[in-house]
């Protein structure tokens, strides 16, 4: 199942749904029906991450502080 991510005209709130085929999305907050569907943003491993100053894998799975998730240290 995709996970979309909507934003709701009524009460301005966004918000993220496992959907299902065709299955009609209401706002988890108000019940409105009218939904912008959101662009997904997702983590990638690609150039813009190295011109960040990031790049290189981490040293262990899990591990932060190299820098290549483009967070410099956290």
């Amino acid at each position: 199942m995709p996970l979309y991510e909507y934003k709701c005209s009524k009460c301005e709130k966004s918000f993220e749904i496992l959907q299902r085929n065709n299955e009609k999305v209401v706002c988890p907050n108000c019940g409105g029906k009218s939904l912008e569907k959101l662009f997904s943003v997702f983590a990638s491993n690609s150039s813009s991450v190295t011109e960040s100053g990031g790049g290189g894998m981490p040293s262990s799975p899990g591990s932060c502080g190299t820098g290549c998730c483009g967070m410099k240290g956290h």
